[in-house]
């Protein structure tokens, strides 16, 4: 028997004239083939036979009067159900040529490397915090921090030990530290204090002409401080200035022809060994020199002559 196929779509939703004879409709999917609805034949119970009661055991009675048999009455006729409606198919998609996608290309070498390279960064952006330093480490901190004169920062150290209950010999060793740091910052802070009023009395004293007063205070100061580089720094220029007080009072000496005065201001001028002033003292030595040849020479006899 061949199957019916509509030109129209049986879908009343959809209702689109079909282009050609097909089975689905293109356009929503469903089956276009007219299906007959099926009856089912409904089955009537049997009947169920009357049973006629039971007759008691009594005395003979007088026969009664003839009645007329009941008529039965007819079953039910059997309401026929209705016709199940169709099962509707689901909407078939449209086969669409070329709605294939394509195969991945795979993952390349260098696309591995980049991601691998991002997530060490990121591990390395997030990865956990060092772990806390032990209270060994602590100690060791405050007491750098205390030899360095930052009492106030080994100070809080100490008390941030304390709070966190740091053992005894610990806390005992930083204290030790602090305390002998405190004594050498204050010595170290007065020191600091001394040498600047040294530096500006010294400088008072050369601006002055006083050199012997400039040296005399410096030496009072490494006494009691020690030397230093700047204590050797600011003695160079003191004894600079000694030794040009010496080279000016030899000049006097020899503008008087005094050769004593000229050698001796010339052999103290020396003592301070100041190559700054070498070539004025080797003037002056030459000078000395052509004093003594004169004296000589008017001491000889018969200069006068």
């Amino acid at each position: 028997m061949l199957e019916t196929v509509n030109d129209v779509c049986i879908n009343a939703a959809c209702g689109r004239t079909l282009p050609l004879r097909v089975a689905h409709c293109p356009f929503c999917g469903a089956r276009q083939i007219a299906q007959a609805p099926v009856l089912e034949k409904a089955v009537a119970p049997p009947p169920v036979p009357r049973m006629p009661p039971p007759v008691p055991d009594a005395p003979p009675t007088p026969a009664p009067m003839p009645q007329p048999a009941p008529q039965s009455v007819p079953a039910p006729k059997p309401v026929p159900p209705a016709p199940a409606a169709p099962a509707k198919a689901p909407p078939a998609k449209p086969v669409v040529k070329g709605s294939v996608p394509p195969p991945r290309p795979p993952v390349r070498l260098r696309t591995w490397i980049a991601a691998a390279v991002v997530l060490t960064g990121i591990w390395f952006f997030n990865k956990p915090a060092d772990k806390p330093a032990s209270v060994a480490e602590q100690v060791e901190a405050a007491t750098a921090l205390a030899a360095q004169c930052d009492l106030d920062g080994a100070r809080s150290a100490l008390a941030v030990l304390k709070s966190a209950k740091a053992p005894a010999a610990h806390l005992k060793r930083l204290q030790a530290s602090i305390t002998k740091s405190a004594a050498a910052c204050d010595r170290q802070q007065q020191r600091a204090q001394a040498w600047t009023a040294l530096q500006d009395s010294v400088s008072q004293a050369l601006d002055g002409g006083k050199p012997d007063l400039a040296a005399t205070r410096l030496a009072a100061y490494v006494k009691r401080w020690g030397d230093d580089p700047d204590t050797l720094e600011l003695d160079a220029k003191v004894k600079v200035a000694l030794a040009s007080a010496q080279l000016d009072l030899a000049d006097a000496c020899l503008a008087r022809s005094d050769r004593v005065c000229l050698e001796n201001s010339l052999i103290a001028a020396e003592r301070y060994k100041r190559p700054e002033l070498a070539a004025r003292t080797q003037t002056l030595r030459t000078a000395l020199s052509q004093l003594l040849e004169r004296s000589l020479l008017d001491a000889a006899p018969g200069a006068g002559q």
